[in-house]
This record gives structure tokens, C-alpha cells and sequence, in this order.
């Protein structure tokens, strides 16, 4: 199995080797970056840092509330976790503050923004009441304009060819799908899907287009095997709701080729793809390669001993959300992580 062996914190500096970013170590804070760089953030929940909070939603729809938050900040800020997300890990190894959700006020936008939006999809129609990619996308514009008023054209050009570009999207659309066309055609499974990426790989150029060049990408995960999922399928054991995994396979798939002939057509171009896909299946396939349960500060965690190094993941779920979080054991001044 061998996503079982893949360790968070390996994926991590595949991202930032591959987008040549420069990268520090966890452990030793001294230690800054060659340069600054700035990261834009967009998605759903995966992402989300607090937009969510500032939308008229009702509370069960946010994640402002106790028990998120807790394992780390120690008060709900917002995120769909009990700790930090992906991309605020990521800012940490570069050496960036964990950057800021767009919608909080007086935010400095030189750090970079967080767009992302929990229960947000590529499609408006997947959730009106939050923040869709599209608009997402709108935000980001605005945001490259102020900063050319504020900095200036030949900086702020040169902070958005230099920033990583991270984007985590389309499981809530495969969600609306599925829930909303049971009776669908693979005809019309098929289009959707095609739809999904061509929207995926149009977002991307419109980027590029302003001056975006390193993404960093976050496949579609195993929709169909998320204990909600299974909950409402009565589903036994390991099965899971096969329509959507099938769909999103292709997604995938698709996305990953596409993206990769932008690579080919478009200069400057830099990307890498998380398999979020494979890894999240693998641990809800195979929970037992991952180690057993321990209580750690009170809280129950999921403990691998490998070499010399702990490592924790944890899991949580409650309400609507599904939490799925890293937490950190120090040893011989290194962390490793796995997700």
C-alpha cells in the first residue's frame, strides 16, 4: 500500500521543490526564506480559513464553534478543523504567516489571500449561499487591482508571478450531482465530469492569464467514502457509494492531463498535484496501517511509530463536517506528518 507510506511531510516538499519554493526547516525558526512568497488560496472546506464566518449561513453551515479549533488555536477560527489546514502547514514550511481569509477585515494582501469558501463548488448552482470558485476567482481580481494601486504595476506583477497559487474543489459539485440526478445517464455522468474540468482548466488560465505561474493542486477525494456518505447509503464494512468515486476518478484523471498541457502551451508554468484522492482512500480503506488510537493532550489520535519519528493523524467527526486533521509529536528536532 503504498500511500500508507507516504508521510505529509515528504507530499510537502515535493509541493515546494517542484514549485521552487524556497523551503525552511519546521523546527528551526531562524531559519527565513530566500524570498518572500505569497500564496493564494481558493476551494471549499478543505481550504477554507474563516470566509464562511462572514456570510449569512446558518451555524450548523460554519465552523465557528466548539469543538473546531481546538487542538491547536484553541478557539474555533473559522476552518473545517480541529487544528490547521493544508495550506496553513505549507505557509508555516515556507516560512509565512497562515494567510488570512479575504472576507476578515483589514487583512494585508501582500501575505497573500485565502479565497476558499466551505461548501463551495466550480459551479454556482452547487451552493448560492457560499462563495463559488467563479466568484472566488472575481475576488482574486480585485485583489491583483488594489495591489497594483497600492504598490505598484511592477510589484505587485512581481509578487503574483512569484506567489504559489493552492486550490482544493469539486467534491461539493460531485456531492450536488449525485444527490440531486440519482436516475443520471453515464452519458450524462460523463458530461458533467467534462464540464467540471473544462471549468477547472479555464479557472487556471484566467489566472495564469494574471500573472499566476506555480499551482499547487489538490485532487478531488473519495467523496463516496466519507463516513456521512456511507451513513446515508447504509453501507456495511468498507463499501462506498460508487457512483461519485467513479465520476471523480475520471475527474481526476482528466484534470491531471489538462493541466498538465497547460504545462506544455503556457511559459513559466509550474504545477503540482497533491493525490489527495488515493491517500484519504487508503487510510479509510486500510485504518490499521496507520497505527492505533492513543490520547495525546486529551484528545484521542491515531499513533504509527516509523524509525524514530511519531506519527499522528487525527480524526474527528461531528455535525456535517468531517474533520481530518494532523496533529505533531516532536523528536530529534523533526516533525513528520501524515494526512
Amino acid at each position: 500500500m503504498a500511500a500508507s507510506k507516504l508521510t505529509f511531510n515528504f507530499l510537502l516538499l515535493n509541493f515546494l521543490a517542484s514549485l521552487r519554493i524556497p523551503e525552511i526547516s519546521l523546527c528551526d525558526r531562524s531559519r527565513q526564506p530566500k524570498r518572500h512568497v505569497a500564496m493564494f488560496i481558493f476551494g471549499d472546506s478543505i481550504f477554507d480559513a474563516g470566509n464562511d464566518n462572514y456570510i449569512n449561513l446558518s451555524v450548523s453551515d460554519r465552523a465557528n464553534y466548539w469543538p473546531y479549533g481546538e487542538t491547536f488555536f484553541h478557539f474555533p477560527t473559522g476552518r473545517f478543523t480541529d487544528g490547521r489546514l493544508i495550506v496553513d502547514l505549507i505557509a508555516t514550511k515556507i516560512g509565512q504567516p497562515f494567510v488570512p481569509p479575504y472576507l476578515q477585515p483589514g487583512i494585508n494582501f501582500t501575505n497573500g489571500v485565502n479565497f476558499a469558501s466551505g461548501g463551495a463548488g466550480v459551479f454556482y448552482e452547487t451552493d448560492p449561499k457560499v462563495i463559488s470558485l467563479g466568484m472566488q476567482l472575481s475576488n482574486f481580481k480585485n485583489v491583483a487591482i488594489s495591489m497594483e494601486e497600492q504598490i505598484g504595476d511592477k510589484e505587485a506583477k512581481k509578487l503574483l508571478s512569484q506567489a504559489v497559487y493552492a486550490t482544493s474543489v469539486g467534491a461539493n459539485d460531485y456531492s450536488y450531482f449525485v444527490d440531486n440526478y440519482p436516475n443520471a445517464t453515464q452519458l450524462e455522468r460523463d458530461e458533467f465530469v467534462n464540464n467540471m474540468v473544462g471549468n477547472v482548466t479555464d479557472f487556471v488560465k484566467e489566472l495564469y492569464n494574471f500573472g499566476a505561474r506555480k499551482f499547487a493542486i489538490l485532487n478531488v477525494g473519495p467523496r463516496g467514502c466519507q463516513p456521512a456518505v456511507r451513513q446515508s447509503e447504509e453501507l456495511r464494512g468498507d463499501g462506498c457509494e460508487e457512483v461519485s468515486l467513479q465520476m471523480i476518478k475520471k475527474h481526476n484523471s482528466a484534470t491531471s492531463k489538462a493541466i498538465k498541457e497547460l504545462e506544455s502551451k503556457l511559459s513559466g508554468f509550474k504545477y503540482s498535484i497533491l493525490d489527495f484522492y488515493t491517500i484519504l482512500l487508503d487510510m479509510i480503506k486500510h485504518p490499521k496501517d496507520y497505527g492505533k488510537y492513543i490520547y495525546f493532550d486529551n484528545v484521542r489520535v491515531l499513533v504509527r511509530k516509523q524509525s524514530k519519528r511519531h506519527i499522528v493523524f487525527h480524526s474527528l467527526s461531528f455535525g456535517n463536517a468531517q474533520v481530518l486533521q494532523c496533529r505533531i509529536m516532536r523528536h530529534s528536532n523533526k516533525f513528520t506528518l501524515i494526512y
